[in-house]
């Protein structure tokens, strides 16, 4: 051999060594992380978010708490992260968090692709068929908890598959430990025992099982994943720690948030308050038929026939063991979704596409070992590498179907409308209030991190239990107590059925505690014994054709009403012929509609009428109804309640 032969050879066995360390498991692995972190962090929201997030952001900066069922081991990880982490402001650290933990979930699925399937292509396709599902990559951006949860329920994945290929002491002590991990984070982790279950049972029950050695083996593990759920002491230990457990209202009395109390400390770890929303309905009927929808807008239709096609070999293979432990774990999260009525609950689908792609990986990596076996193509690598390249259009149509949907970069509205109201010259003991909690929390942020405005109040429905903080207009009564001025931070139409309503700069509304006066023309219609009607008044235009008016209607429950009824008010002349109509509406909407007001309160709805330019000079009957367009069912008939005189 010469040496020119010799020099040739071993460039070819270097760059086979090359080859075989970059195609190796555990380079696809780092390669796989570190893409998705690249991702999910040129896609983060770069700064403080609304709703949970928001909480999330202040709660873990505080080492504080946070929302019901407490996340003690997210808070502990996630503040360590925004202190030790110094890129951006503390907010857009814990959305990078998110981007972390959601990155390492991807290289975990990748190994538990490849531990069934020992497939490098078809893990690697369903890898990062995960990766770029638009829930999954939403959760990736943002801080929240589902990023960590989805990393647990990876890594039990693969503890579990581990196990099952070789039952080592190590690997079941390292599912037990990561169990319990999990349980200090959410809850839901308790869905995967089923599919565990159905996983471990041919290896647990044999024809040599013992039930005793079973028992104390079961023992021993079960008090090593009981170990990390001693984490939840953080509830108590920093219960009164945390600034906004109290709300001080003085002289009124405090707005009690979180109890520093045993009950207390079990409300938040139990997530008591959730009970009620757990329930079989209409609502559930509706989730399970949607559920479908929501399958083919993260995987595409491709994706669906790929975990079809994967369930279907698994049971081809009579490898039910896989197969249960897939549909079990899949399946566990649609039926409890489907009970649990939460606002989030879209986010707690996430698990069910883990389970779906590892079904997607057993499915192409069949039919690359089918083409490998053929023998049209058994010599020849091309179609295996021709279907890959096709099967990769999987990720990469989510990839680029999604990209600036999920790119959250510029996403900066909560921040932008925070100061604006900063900017208002608001006074130093205002109290802000809000429909919706999720427009709050990026106050709290700014409050407790940035330090801004600190004597400021943010208040929301439901901020703490009872019926004292149930809807605007309760909140409104109870903040009344603390004597400060109180802002609606955006226009809430339900205050003014109760409240007198100053409109200010920048959207805000100055809310005074004030029960409507008299009416400018009393009456003493009732409608059905169940209705009175005070009465009517002018606030705004003139009654002049072509121009339009805002009449204010009072009215006095005298029963408890059952319904959330539509108010319609019109104008006839004399000769019974409607000439106007105001804005048919539910009064209240959906902060106090009817259902909600109290016998005896008086009750103010407004209504917007545009007079036709052409209509006559003259007095016109203001005629009242009041009704439900879904039942037909109204409360007496279209009546008079007054007159009104139109000029020209």
């Amino acid at each position: 051999m010469t040496s020119s032969d010799q020099a040739i050879e071993h460039s070819n066995s270097l760059w086979e060594h090359v080859w075989r360390i970059a195609t190796s498991v555990s380079a696809l692995t780092v390669c796989v992380t570190v893409a998705t972190f690249l991702l999910y962090w040129r896609t983060a929201a770069p700064t403080v978010l609304q709703g949970d997030s928001g909480e999330l952001q202040f709660a873990a900066w505080g080492f504080w708490l946070t929302h019901p069922t407490g996340y003690p081991l997210y808070l502990i990880l996630g503040g360590l992260w925004q202190h030790l982490v110094q890129i951006g402001d503390p907010a857009f650290r814990l959305n990078l968090f998110s981007a972390f933990w959601s990155a390492l979930a991807v290289g975990v699925a990748f190994l538990v692709f490849w531990e069934i399937t020992r497939a490098r292509g078809a893990s690697l396709i369903a890898a990062l068929t995960f990766a770029v599902s638009p829930l999954f990559w939403s959760q990736a951006t943002r801080a929240e908890v589902y990023a960590l949860n989805t990393f647990f329920v990876a890594l039990l994945a693969l503890w579990g598959i581990l196990w099952r290929e070789k039952p080592n002491r190590k690997f079941a002590i390292a599912f037990a430990l990561t169990f319990g991990l999990a349980l200090t984070h959410h809850r839901t982790t308790f869905l995967l025992i089923p599919a565990f279950a159905a996983l471990f049972a041919d290896r647990i029950v044999t024809k040599n099982f013992d039930a005793r050695h079973f028992a104390k083996r079961a023992l021993l593990y079960g008090a090593l994943a009981a170990l990390p759920l001693l984490m939840y002491l953080y509830i108590p230990l920093r219960a009164g720690a945390t600034p906004y457990a109290m709300i001080d209202l003085s002289p009124a009395a405090p707005i009690v948030i979180f109890e520093n109390s045993p009950r207390g400390w079990l409300d938040v770890i139990l997530g008591s308050g959730f009970s009620g929303a757990l329930g079989i309905d209409a609502a559930t009927w509706g989730a399970l038929r949607d559920f479908p929808n929501q399958w083919i807008a993260q995987l595409n239709p491709i994706g669906v026939l790929a975990t079809l096609l994967g369930l279907g070999v698994l049971f081809w293979q009579r490898n039910f063991a896989l197969a249960a432990f897939v549909l079990f774990g899949g399946f566990a999260f649609v039926l409890f979704n489907s009970v649990y009525h939460i606002g989030d609950i879209s986010d707690y689908y996430t698990p069910i596409y883990f389970f779906a792609c590892i079904a997607i990986a057993v499915g192409i990596a069949f039919i690359t070992q089918q083409l490998r076996a053929h023998t049209l193509t058994r010599n020849t690598t091309l179609p295996v590498i021709a279907l890959l390249a096709f099967l990769a259009l999987l990720p990469l149509q989510n990839l680029f179907n999604n990209f600036f949907a999920q790119a959250q970069s510029q996403h900066t509205n909560a921040r932008t409308q925070w100061a604006r109201i900063l900017a208002s010259n608001l006074p130093q003991d205002a109290i802000l209030i809000s429909n919706d909690r999720d427009e709050i929390t990026p106050l709290y942020y700014l409050q407790l991190v940035e330090k801004q405005q600190p004597n400021w109040i943010g208040l929301f429905p439901k901020i703490a239990a009872g019926a004292r903080y149930e809807n605007v207009i309760a909140l409104v009564q109870r903040a009344a107590g603390a004597g400060r001025p109180t802002f609606a931070i955006k226009p809430i139409p339900a205050l003014t059925l109760r409240y007198q309503i100053e409109e200010g700069a920048n959207g805000l509304w100055r809310v005074k505690p004030i029960a409507p006066g008299m009416p400018q023309h009393p009456t003493d219609v009732v409608l059905d014994d169940t209705l009175r009607v005070r009465g009517y008044s002018l606030l705004a235009g003139k009654p002049v054709a072509g121009e339009q008016i805002t009449l204010a209607v009072q009215y006095v429950p005298l029963k408890k009403l059952a319904r959330n009824f539509t108010t319609s008010l019109q104008l006839f002349d004399a000769e019974g012929k409607k000439v106007a109509q105001g804005n048919d509406h539910v009064p209240g909407d959906v902060e106090y509609p009817s259902s909600k007001w109290r016998v005896g309160q008086v009750i103010q709805d407004q209504f917007d009428i545009q007079l036709d330019p052409n209509v006559p000079s003259g007095n016109y009957k203001l005629m009242l109804s009041v009704y439900d367009p879904s039942s037909g069912e109204a409360i007496g008939e279209l009546t008079q309640i007054g007159e009104i005189q139109i000029s020209d």
